[in-house]
């Protein structure tokens, strides 16, 4: 596996890196989280101009044809800027989902408006109640004629507020639990019975619990094969890891990067506290643990991208040390900027935060490390 950018590859880490400089000031990002929307229009624009949410298109399509390792790289850019645009769950989940899963006519409906960045998507999966149990899903979805009737709710539905559509996962067959008998579906968001209940996640991004009651649909929503949604739902949660990886490798660089320009600064017994060699070591344990994260992120990444049969131990295993990363990072940042690491004005706290909800995303670290000690061979 070659482990170096191609030339597409360097030239979006650099449009990455501007963006960074150009929209990523602190302040600047208090101020949008505080907002009624959490983002700016602008910012999102700037991000269709860029041709960031046609990354995975085809190029008949104005995209690059590109995959995991584009989208991490984006990921990582966005986490280091602490945006909060919801580009995981249309640019990488949504547009991911209809090129590999959806029909000719969803995709023809949905795929250019999604690239000019006039069509948002977030998937609704989780139900209170169903843990980290992947097939947990009790939602029913029952057929009505030549459509279904979907009946039931789903729990804390990331950038829901604001979206077109959602990927709602529904169980046409079997029992919650059951790897068969699900069924993926493209549900409008302003469809007749659907209600959410917005709120904001401990990082400051936008999230609701969406309530389904009798809500029609017509049999061409279905996304893949009827009670087949447990293969399209492995492939979702294999791209949101490693996209979440790149998220969250971006917040822990920042917090890195902030804390080893504060040692540099901030003096004490009449020079830098930065010369102390007992923080020397605490910032090379943060710059090590990065550096962990950063590998496994991308190992994982390369090996979704090329389809290798190794991929899915490397995202779990890429999962369960940002994990660990995040939380020597983070508690570092935090104790090494003193008392002042917990409050509101300082950007490790705000980038902690978002680690700690990437922690809890698509698999905790003790999730992960269960599947792989599950998946170990005898």
């Amino acid at each position: 596996m070659d482990f170096s950018f191609n030339e597409v590859q360097r030239m979006l880490r650099d449009s990455t890196e501007a963006y960074v400089r150009d929209c990523g000031d602190f302040e600047r990002r208090r101020r949008l989280v505080a907002s009624a929307r959490g983002y700016a229009p602008e910012d999102w624009t700037l991000m269709a101009e860029l041709g960031w949410l046609a990354l995975l298109l085809p190029e008949d399509l104005g995209g690059i044809g590109g995959g995991p390792v584009e989208a991490m790289i984006v990921m990582e850019a966005l986490g280091k800027a602490l945006a909060g645009e919801p580009y995981l769950a249309t640019a990488v989940l949504g547009a991911g989902c209809l090129l590999r899963h959806g029909s000719p006519a969803q995709r023809e409906a949905c795929l250019g408006p999604l690239a000019r960045g006039d069509y948002r998507m977030a998937l609704a999966h989780r139900e209170a109640g169903a843990h980290e149990n992947r097939y947990a899903v009790a939602m029913k979805a029952r057929r009505d004629g030549d459509g279904y009737v979907l009946q039931g709710a789903k729990h804390t539905v990331s950038d829901a507020p604001g979206a077109q559509a959602f990927m709602v996962s529904a169980r046409t067959a079997g029992q919650p639990g059951e790897r068969d008998g699900i069924t993926l579906f493209l549900v409008p968001a302003d469809a007749p019975g659907v209600t959410q209940r917005a709120f904001r996640r401990l990082d400051g991004g936008n999230a609701a619990h969406l309530r389904f009651d009798d809500v029609r649909i017509d049999r061409a929503a279905v996304l893949g094969r009827p009670d087949e949604g447990a293969a399209v739902l492995d492939d979702l949660y294999a791209h949101a890891i490693g996209a979440l990886c790149g998220d969250a490798v971006g917040a822990m660089q920042a917090m890195h990067d902030a804390t080893l320009a504060y040692l540099k600064v901030r003096q004490q017994f009449g020079r830098a506290i930065g010369a102390f060699q007992a923080l020397q070591h605490r910032q090379v344990d943060m710059y090590t643990a990065l550096e962990e994260a950063r590998s496994l992120t991308l190992a994982a990444n390369m090996a979704l991208a090329e389809g290798l049969p190794e991929a899915t131990r490397l995202l779990s295993m890429a999962k369960a040390q940002v994990g660990r990363s995040a939380r020597i990072v983070g508690q570092g940042a935090i104790q090494l900027h003193g008392g002042i690491g917990m409050t509101e004005e300082l950007q490790v706290g705000a980038h902690f935060k978002r680690v700690t909800v990437i922690e809890a995303r698509f698999g905790s670290r003790q999730h992960h490390l269960s599947e792989l000690a599950s998946s170990r061979p005898a």
